[in-house]
């Protein structure tokens, strides 16, 4: 007769093969803990280091001489030693030969990512991967409205555009055209532009190059532009200002490689370098509202 029941021999099985499987656990666990902490991580996730702009690693090629680009330059109008060509796009400008582009001598472009909220421009992540190819230094830019918080649409900006060293900084387009009709109070206007501002600058380690329009600044002025890179419109020369970084000279401009017109620019790489740096130990940048 069998000392024990075919029962009792099942049950003794599976408590067995139970007491085998906590075991194994409870190693693994413990070889895990182990592991990390002779990596140095103590078994925990640790945050990862914030990024750190390079400012020197923002570059962008010179306009040659005989550039078929110069000849988008008002009548009269040379290149200085320090500036260079490029221009700014987005998805309207549909598909772009990038190749042709770097041909005719543009150095740079800034590339439209997002508008608002919920909305990513549908040719941004080829346009930036095109310039890049082409020998082009893209940068990336946000168009704002008044229709949604700023954090919301700076946490758009950002999961399209992350920070990237060798990108001209990130820009931050002042219109109202478009579908968003608000006009709130130039302090609530302002808090929100500070919201963006805030998140882009400290994830990016750059300040924003601020471009506006005429009607904007009749309404709110531009308080926001203080101790940041300036991109300014002029049609018959450079801008008044002496400290531009950026001027925008034409929006009709003739470019191989674009159907239809575009923006045409002039970036001073040294200036745009040098304004939209961020000393070290600096506070977020916040501004009182003018009246508008």
């Amino acid at each position: 007769m069998p000392r024990f029941t075919r029962e009792q021999v099942r049950r003794r099985q599976l408590v067995a093969g139970g007491l085998v499987l906590c075991l194994v656990l409870v190693l693994g666990g413990c070889t895990a803990v182990l592991i990390g902490a002779l990596r140095g991580g103590g078994g925990a996730a640790t945050e990862p280091e914030p990024f750190q702009a390079d400012d020197a690693a923002m570059t962008a090629p010179v306009t040659p001489p005989d550039a078929p680009a110069r000849a988008q330059l008002p009548d009269g109008v040379e290149l200085a030693e320090d500036e260079i060509m490029g221009l700014d796009v987005s998805a309207h400008q549909r598909e772009i030969d990038w190749s042709q582009v770097a041909a005719d001598g543009y150095g740079f472009a800034y590339i439209k990512a997002t508008e608002g909220t919920g909305f990513t421009d549908s040719r941004f992540a080829e346009n930036w991967d095109g310039a890049r190819a082409a020998g082009v230094t893209p940068g990336a830019y946000h168009y704002f409205t008044l229709c949604s918080p700023g954090a919301d649409q700076a946490a758009d900006f950002l999961a399209a555009a992350p920070p990237d060293d060798s990108a001209l900084p990130p820009a931050l387009d002042l219109e109202f055209d478009g579908a968003c009709q608000q006009r709130p109070e130039a302090a609530d206007a302002q808090a929100e532009i500070d919201a963006f501002t805030a998140a882009v600058e400290e994830e990016w380690g750059r300040r924003l190059v601020i471009y506006s329009s005429s009607e904007w600044r009749e309404h709110y002025g531009l308080p926001v532009t203080d101790s940041r890179p300036d991109w300014l419109f002029s049609e018959t020369g450079r801008p008044d200002r002496a400290d531009w970084s950026v001027w925008q000279l034409r929006f009709d401009g003739e470019v191989s490689g674009i159907e239809g017109g575009v923006d045409i620019d002039v970036a001073r790489i040294e200036t745009l370098r040098e304004h939209a740096s961020i000393p070290a130990g600096e506070g977020e940048l916040t501004h009182e509202p003018e009246d508008g």
